[in-house]
């Protein structure tokens, strides 16, 4: 019976799935700042359930330069149009624009509908944002 307690905990314990920012309290992986935007916040996942968070998504994208890929599970992007939402960041449409500026300076922001965009920019894919920040 003990066993089987046990087991069930460490289960559970390994889910793998977005893990909740906690703004104002929880600190970027990448650069070590407070993570206060709700606008701009993003999220890694592991293969083993380990959650990486981020105050910007410039900050887990070059994170990502000192990572295995093929060990991450889930690449999440807040939508800026919902804030404090996270989203898949392969199927998000990102947005390169003065008119939204994020934490790190980049004034990159994640979008999950394309059409939520209105104002001017330069607008990525997942693979394209990622050439474009390193």
């Amino acid at each position: 019976m003990f066993f089987y307690g046990c087991m069930t905990v460490l289960l559970l314990s390994c889910k793998i799935a977005p893990k909740e920012i906690q703004y104002g309290t929880d600190m970027c992986h990448s650069c070590q700042m407070t993570i206060v935007e709700k606008t701009h916040a993003s999220e890694i996942v592991t293969k083993k359930g380990r959650a990486y968070k981020y105050d910007a998504i410039e900050c887990m994208l070059q994170d990502l330069d000192k990572r295995d890929v093929s060990k991450i599970e889930l690449f999440l992007v807040t939508d800026y149009s919902n804030p404090a939402t996270l989203i898949k960041a392969k199927e998000a449409t990102f947005l390169v624009s003065k008119e939204i500026k994020s934490p790190m300076g980049a004034n990159l922001s994640a979008f999950a509908n394309k059409e939520a965009i209105n104002v001017p920019g330069e607008q990525f894919n997942w693979d394209e944002i990622n050439d474009y920040i390193k």
